[in-house]
């Protein structure tokens, strides 16, 4: 009987390997599902604040590209995956996080989105990021970000802009890493 569990084991694990990119010992599934569409990992890396890893992203599209200005600019859908490897990040420290990378990716204009930021940060009020916290922000074209914490849907912030300036924290102009941001473009 333990053969039999042993062997079962050893596919599962195969399977997860075939299927996914290991990045700091973070498995990145090679592809996520968006709806009915299934998208395709297109880069990956590990975000870091001073020494320590925070968190290892992903960035997941139809069709895998290196153009950040077509991926910014196309009302197309992605997947932003997020999985922290860091212990103990305070809801303040994270809205912060936000807050700054918003105003990084617009360039200081943050006023056309103001309340679609708000919204988005409210979902993480109260909450201290813990090690192995998946968040996930889907975007699909007509509908909008729909944020994933743990696999549990929060909510859905529409409005183009605002998934312009999701995007762009990590792939924009003024990137949160400027070789994340290669990573996550494949280059």
């Amino acid at each position: 009987m333990r053969s039999i569990f042993a062997s079962i084991f050893i596919m599962i694990f195969a399977f997860i390997a075939l299927n996914s990119k290991e990045i700091k010992g973070i498995n990145m599934p090679d592809n996520l599902k968006s709806g009915n569409e299934s998208l395709t990992l297109n880069g990956a890396g590990v975000i870091k604040k001073m020494f320590f890893k925070v968190y290892v992203i992903g960035l997941y599209l139809e069709k895998t590209s290196t153009d950040e200005t077509a991926l910014l600019n196309q009302d197309k859908p992605y997947i932003i995956r997020m999985h922290f490897v860091r212990d103990g990040i305070s809801a303040d420290k994270i809205i912060e996080a936000w807050n700054t990378g918003f105003s990084k990716a617009t360039g200081n204009k943050t006023d056309n989105i103001k309340n679609e930021i708000k919204q988005f940060n409210a979902y993480f009020e109260g909450n201290e990021v813990k090690e192995n916290d998946v968040f996930q922000f889907d975007y699909k074209p007509g509908i909008g970000v729909r944020v994933y914490i743990n696999g549990k849907q929060k909510g859905i912030i529409g409005g183009f802009n605002f998934r312009k300036a999701l995007l762009g924290i990590w792939i924009g102009a003024d990137p949160r890493d400027s070789g994340v941001k290669d990573e996550m473009l494949g280059k």
